[in-house]
């Protein structure tokens, strides 16, 4: 063979699995649950507890960090010391804000976990502790204040409104059944009376020792608004995802009999991916494509401890229902549209 030829072969053959690589990314993207995303000016924002307290990540790409700190570190005998879950940041009103939910004490049970949240002038902080949300039924007296996890924001005809998991009162003990509940935000701290939106009624978010509907996250597309929710264990391989649909544009949010939920589940595990649930979803970089940012368990054991965040394309029905197909799981995949041309 010419040695010039060799020499070609030799280095195409070395090149090419650089070449994939740059098209291709693999799934899972981390160790980690209940991950979110949100795309502000062309660049993604995630945020996670980890590193002591919570971190924030920026980046040009939805596939990879580039720039990753600790925004965050809980105080010492607070309210919000220990137990901090799925914490999500958002841009309102010129500021940044990171609700979440904390704990007066470590570990289980959990019944103590409460909303809370923080505010900046940048996504890196430095953050202020705005303190914890009032979640329960009197927001006047603020008696009895509630527990509550996995606030996230819905923006909806000029307002703002919060969506988050709940109990209808205080229990000693964490094996509770849990709701989605919505009301109005005052302002970035401050919440209105609290309305019941949904419960786990139909057969297939039932089935563990509680009923459950959690991890609400916020879908818009075109004039259509949906709440898509977590249902069953995370810890379980039942873990699955169901819908909520906003009637119309003129819909008030805070009526729960304008949203209609779907009669079955929107992503739901499979025989090799031990269920799926808590995601966000966003864009490319170009716009072109819609993505879930979810995470799902690695192996049928181990509950919380092996769960791990992954990505895939969805799209729309001709009904615009979105339809995330079945998951991936472990998997390699193109990269999102218009990520390739960030990278050169």
């Amino acid at each position: 063979m010419n040695k010039a030829i060799y020499l070609l072969l030799v280095c195409l053959l070395a090149n090419g699995p650089i070449l994939a690589q740059q098209k291709t990314f693999s799934n899972p993207l981390r160790k980690g649950a209940d991950p979110f995303v949100m795309k502000h000016e062309g660049r993604y924002y995630t945020v996670f507890n980890g590193g002591g307290g919570i971190t924030v990540t920026e980046s040009r790409f939805l596939t990879k960090f580039e720039k990753t700190a600790v925004v965050w570190t809980p105080p010492e005998k607070a309210w919000n010391s220990h137990n901090i879950w799925a914490p999500e940041i958002h841009f309102l009103d010129g500021k940044w804000y990171i609700y979440y939910a904390a704990s007066v004490h470590k570990g289980a049970p959990y019944y103590a976990q409460r909303a809370g949240v923080l505010e900046a002038d940048n996504p890196f902080g430095p953050y202020v502790d705005k303190g914890m949300f009032y979640t329960g039924d009197d927001p006047e007296t603020k008696k009895d204040n509630c527990w509550a996890i996995d606030m996230t924001l819905l923006q909806h005809g000029g307002k703002n409104y919060a969506v988050w998991s709940g109990w209808t009162a205080l229990h000693d003990h964490h094996d509770v059944d849990q709701y989605l509940y919505i009301a109005e935000l005052l302002d970035p701290y401050t919440l209105g009376k609290r309305v019941l939106l949904s419960k786990p009624e139909l057969p297939w978010e039932k089935g563990d020792h509680i009923a459950l509907q959690e991890g609400p996250q916020i879908l818009t597309h075109g004039d259509d608004v949906f709440i898509m929710y977590s249902t069953r264990g995370s810890w379980t391989e039942h873990y699955k995802m169901g819908q909520l649909r906003l009637k119309s544009p003129d819909s008030d949010p805070l009526d729960p009999n304008a949203w209609i939920k779907a009669e079955h589940p929107v992503f739901q595990g499979t025989d090799t991916v031990y269920g799926v649930g808590h995601a966000s979803m966003t864009t490319s970089p170009d716009d072109t494509e819609y993505w879930i940012y979810y995470h799902s368990k690695l192996q049928l054991d181990g509950g919380w401890d092996n769960r791990h965040v992954f990505l895939q394309k969805f799209t729309f029905d001709e009904d615009g229902n979105p339809n995330f197909g079945t998951p991936r799981g472990s998997s390699t995949l193109d990269r999102p549209s218009g990520e390739i041309e960030r990278d050169k």
